[in-house]
């Protein structure tokens, strides 16, 4: 008898296949071995030259977890397999419910995913659990929309925890935030204005993340309006715009608002953010895009406003 689960989530796939065994666990049931593949399905393991890497498998329990170190050797341009000769054997027991995590660290990007929680029946033989692995790159977790230029958007805003969340506001050209935005309070003065984008030291995602990410160019922002699609949405609450990548990926931008003064405005209603550029005919402004339930456009502002930065990467 075989039972087969699969969870259908966009990026990299891990498939766990099980044959029947025993082995004492402090949970007496009878134990399946699980042998694993990780399968590249996404193109979201930047790092898919490496010919093996080190994985932290967890298999855990209401009360119990047990924590395995597996080693992946490259079997194919896009699957990597288990190496049972120079990893922990895993084990799930039947009849008990429970989940398999997954947690690998290539060069600067993280890898982790979670299933969903599973049962294996007395009878079971095999079973085979799809899920995705959501990918960190110096910290900082991306979606991968398939884009020609290969740029990654970071799946929140900076200074959120979550896509929905509405994070920061930053001047543009500050690297901080503050609880008023005016020309008073504005710390940057003309030395920017000749560069055609922002330097490090001034681009907010670049000195606060750091690894390459940076706030997005015009260019980048012109990409994602010609090859994605743009379709208004709610997500726990928050209105926002969900973009769904050539390859199907998706990411949601927040109708964060922006801040004048000390005031919060348009939040729910409109997005306002920073691209990485000034607006050479008048160098009050710098350039943004814009977005509410009606339009999604590229547009200037004063740069002394507080506004949403979703910063962008691109791979080693």
């Amino acid at each position: 008898m075989k039972k087969n689960i699969v969870i259908l989530i966009v990026g990299i796939v891990v498939a766990f296949f099980a044959a029947s065994c025993h082995k004492d666990e402090i949970i007496l049931n009878p134990a399946v071995q699980i042998d694993l593949e990780l399968v590249n399905s996404n193109k979201m393991l930047s790092k898919a030259t490496v010919a093996e890497f080190e994985a932290r498998v967890l298999v855990e329990y209401e009360y119990d977890t047990t924590e395995y170190k597996c080693t992946f050797i490259k079997k194919s341009t896009d699957t990597y397999i288990y190496d049972i000769t120079r990893s922990d054997i895993l084990y799930a027991s039947r009849e008990v419910p429970f989940h398999i995590s997954v947690d690998a660290v290539i060069g600067n990007e993280r890898l982790t995913g979670v299933s969903e929680t599973l049962i294996l029946g007395i009878e079971d033989e095999a079973i085979l659990v799809s899920f995705a692995l959501w990918s960190y790159y110096g910290g900082h977790m991306y979606v991968d929309l398939g884009l020609p230029s290969g740029t990654l958007w970071s799946v929140c805003n900076m200074g959120a925890d979550k896509p929905e969340e509405f994070g920061g506001y930053y001047a543009w050209g500050e690297t901080t935030t503050k609880s008023s935005y005016n020309w008073n309070t504005y710390s940057v003065g003309t030395e920017l204005d000749s560069l055609p984008v922002l330097d490090a030291a001034h681009d907010a995602a670049a000195a606060n993340w750091g690894y390459g990410w940076r706030m997005p160019s015009r260019e980048e922002f012109n990409e994602i309006v010609t090859y994605c699609t743009m379709t208004w949405a709610t997500r726990s609450d928050v209105n926002g715009y969900l973009i769904t990548g050539p390859n199907g990926n998706t990411m949601f931008l927040p109708a964060a608002g922006g801040r004048g003064d000390g005031n919060i405005y348009e939040s729910g209603s409109c997005g306002f953010y920073w691209l990485n550029s000034v607006y050479a005919d008048d160098t009050q402004f710098a350039w943004g895009f814009l977005f509410d339930s009606n339009s999604f456009s590229e547009t200037s502002y004063y740069r002394m406003y507080g506004q949403s930065i979703r910063p962008v990467c691109n791979r080693d």
